[in-house]
Order: structure tokens, then C-alpha cells, then sequence
């Protein structure tokens, strides 16, 4: 899982946090991503990234001592029709919807937003990514 270690270390350079923080991921198939999409942002249908983040009234890692981000869900299954459908490979797809969800669980949004606020959200990605190494595999 290389897309993995590169994508968060890539976000952690641009986000420049504080301290260690942690986060959890969960690969899951389309079924349960449409569940929860559905439960959460009343959208049924299957989604490529969910996030969750951590609020200050409902920790989840007491160890974490204040630094657990939230929860990630992503759907490889959704993933692997985007790389197709954008042309790229499928950890490219996998780190980038990582890199949105982090993106999201420290405090970025693009919907509901003013235009300005969703533009600085891409901007933060795309510099992210600009950090990264082209994933080929």
C-alpha cells in the first residue's frame, strides 16, 4: 500500500499539523458505502469517499489525546471505475479520495460553501498532490 504511505505523507507536509495525529481508514465495498451515504448525507447512492470527523464532544481514541482526525471510508470498487474513467491508475484514484477525506477531517469543505472556500479546498489538494510521487501501479 504504497499510494497509502505517500498520500498521508504528502498531507502531512501541506497540512503542517501539530503534534501526532491519527485517523481511520476503512476499505469498504459498494453496499456499505451507499449505506452510510445514505444515513449521513441522505444521497442512495455509492459514493467514492466519505468522511467523518472528529468532533471535541464525542472522542473515539482516548490515546489519541485530542489529535484523532475522524474516520475515512473509501470504496476501491468506485475508485477503480474513476481511475478508468479519468485515464489513471488506481492508487493515483485511491490517494487522491485519501487526500480529500484528510482534506475534509481537518476542517476543508466544498459544498455549502462560497465558491472562494470550495476553490481553497482544490487549491490545498492539488498541492498535495503536487508533493507526491506519479503512481503508476
Amino acid at each position: 500500500m504504497r499510494w497509502l504511505r505517500l498520500a498521508v505523507a504528502a498531507f502531512a507536509g501541506q497540512a503542517r499539523l501539530a503534534g501526532r495525529n491519527y485517523f481511520s481508514l476503512a476499505l469498504v465495498g459498494p453496499a456499505a458505502i451507499k449505506k452510510w451515504n445514505r444515513l449521513y448525507r441522505r444521497r442512495d447512492k455509492v459514493t467514492d469517499v466519505l468522511s467523518f470527523a472528529e468532533t471535541a464532544d464525542e472522542p473515539k481514541l482516548k490515546e489519541a489525546k485530542g489529535n484523532y482526525l475522524g474516520e475515512i471510508l473509501i470504496c476501491p470498487a468506485q475508485a477503480g471505475e474513476q481511475a478508468k474513467e479519468y485515464g489513471s491508475a488506481l492508487a493515483g484514484e485511491l490517494s487522491r479520495l485519501l487526500i480529500h477525506g484528510l482534506a475534509h477531517l481537518v476542517g476543508y469543505e466544498h459544498e455549502g460553501v462560497s465558491k472562494k472556500k470550495a476553490q481553497e479546498m482544490r487549491d490545498f489538494e492539488e498541492n498535495v498532490a503536487r508533493k507526491m510521487p506519479k503512481l503508476n501501479k
